[in-house]
């Protein structure tokens, strides 16, 4: 993508082009006039040696115009990721929409569909080989915040599970201002090599802005730890319309430019040309039930308008999505998993955090994700568009058919169904009454029960041994590195292999 111009592709569009610029305009000006503080010395320090204004007393920084635009200019519009085996995956930014389950739940919905408790390791496990299985989740995330892990632990006991049960690249993060080396440990090991983790990127670091506009000491470090360690870093502003942001949708479009620009000018005076992808995780403050929903419409609109912003600037653009404010799998579930999905492909997000996710993704349900994962397989299946060739309009074979014929019986059919239309589904039901009748009227939550019941049996892509018995010391150092001592490393592994 081109910096600074008009993405002209079919998407969503819900701001004008002068919009753009004028929201463009604005955050400079905000940038340049108030600032956004940096609770990070180094931070403060290398934006200053950068150009910027640096009050160190307040933590307030300035930035200058023509750093801020040239920062945009040197971030890369797209950037390769690998699996666990060093295979290239995708290209991250290539026009295509991927979708990773929900991030960083503190409960789970359990299989019965109403029981709702804390989440543990084993569920971590389970989901994360239930998302390797699924053939349109594109990636696995921290997606579970394990109530075994102490907290001076951070995310790497997440890494530390989700690395032996995928192949699949890690949307991940951290928590805490070491995360990015403690986590760069356990790639290392299980890459083989730092020189693998720099050239083969496996994992996208989330890094969230603490609005409004500042960005925590945890963050700020986490950024320019990400950028010199080689790991691509995914931006989010995750503010509230009404709380942490402005109650007006434009003017939260604009604290999240802000945000994210500042974020993205860390990050490339730290390493110019650094990939960083334009990320969000919108929310409003529900006036009349004090509650925060991330699927309202509101959320939806924002997205589609950040979008736009990210792409003006050619940038790769994430968002929440694909999930609900639901507390079941019910009809509110259905329609903003579906909304808010097809809104987000449409208006061309490069990755979608979300499904699974429920309750303002405060819990999971793996029998949710499976669902889901049949619902975006028909997103894929729009996203690829109609094919329009000689073969496809079948001009010939109208005339060969021709009026009250049977199109059943033509080789054209049996070569082309499956090109043509998606088949790709385990939960949907397609059939007619009296067949799922005679199945015993199976419901879409007990099809997707059965799927998760039948993978939880399974070994998805373990780790060979060698690279077991490295991840096993790396863990162990890195809980030391936390002040953890060797015999809790040693239950949290212990832990893992029993759950």
């Amino acid at each position: 993508m081109e910096k600074f111009k008009f993405d002209e592709t079919l998407q969503l569009k819900i701001l004008t082009k002068s919009q753009v610029e004028s929201m463009h305009e604005k955050a400079l000006y905000v940038l340049e006039n108030l600032g956004i503080i940096f609770a990070y010395e180094e931070a403060l320090d290398l934006l200053e040696q950068a150009g910027c204004d640096v009050d160190r007393e307040t933590q307030k920084v300035k930035f200058p115009r023509e750093l801020v635009e040239k920062c945009i200019t040197s971030a890369p519009s797209t950037f390769d990721l690998y699996d666990r085996e060093g295979n290239f995956y995708c290209t991250f930014g290539d026009g295509k929409t991927r979708f990773n389950p929900g991030s960083s739940a503190s409960n789970v919905l359990e299989s019965d569909g109403d029981t709702v408790r804390l989440s543990n390791v084993k569920d971590l496990k389970l989901l994360t080989k239930v998302a390797q299985s699924l053939p349109h989740i594109d990636f696995v995330s921290s997606s579970i915040v394990c109530e075994e892990a102490p907290g001076e632990l951070g995310s790497q006991y997440l890494y530390y599970t989700e690395m032996q049960n995928s192949i699949k690249p890690i949307i991940g993060g951290a928590t805490d201002a070491a995360g990015v080396p403690r986590t760069f440990k356990l790639l290392t090991a299980v890459l083989g090599s730092e020189e693998n983790v720099r050239k083969k990127p496996y994992t996208i670091f989330d890094i969230c802005v603490t609005s409004p506009l500042k960005w925590s000491h945890i963050g700020a470090r986490n950024i320019i730890d990400c950028a010199r360690m080689d790991i691509p870093i995914n931006l989010i502003s995750a503010q509230i319309a009404g709380a942490t942001g402005p109650i007006t949708l434009a003017g939260c479009i604009l604290n999240h430019t802000v945000e994210i620009l500042a974020g993205l000018v860390l990050a490339q005076v730290t390493k110019p040309g650094h990939p960083v992808s334009y990320g969000g995780a919108p929310c409003i403050f529900n006036m009349k039930t004090m509650y925060t929903p991330m699927e309202a419409m509101e959320c939806s609109m924002i997205t589609a308008a950040y979008s736009q912003m990210g792409h003006y600037y050619g940038l790769p653009v994430h968002t929440y999505a694909a999930m609900s404010d639901a507390k079941i799998v019910d009809y509110q579930a259905g329609s903003e998993t579906a909304r808010s999905g097809l809104m987000a492909m449409m208006a061309g997000c490069s990755n979608v955090s979300g499904p699974g996710g429920l309750n303002v993704i405060a819990e999971m349900s793996i029998e949710k994700l499976v669902i889901d994962n049949d619902y975006i397989g028909t997103l894929k299946h729009l996203e690829k568009g109609i094919r329009f060739d000689e073969t496809t309009l079948a001009a010939d074979l109208l005339l060969e058919v021709g009026s009250g014929g049977n199109f059943m019986t033509q080789k054209h059919t049996l070569k082309n169904y499956k090109k043509e239309h998606n088949y790709s589904n385990i939960t949907m039901n397609y059939q007619e009454r009296a067949a799922w009748a005679k199945e015993g009227k199976p419901t879409i939550m007990d099809k997707a029960r059965a799927y998760v019941e039948d993978i939880d049996k399974q070994t998805i892509c373990p780790l060979s041994e060698d690279q077991r018995k490295a991840l096993d010391a790396a863990f162990i150092e890195v809980c030391a590195d936390a002040g953890l001592s060797e015999d809790v490393a040693k239950d949290l592994i212990k832990k893992y292999d029993e759950a």
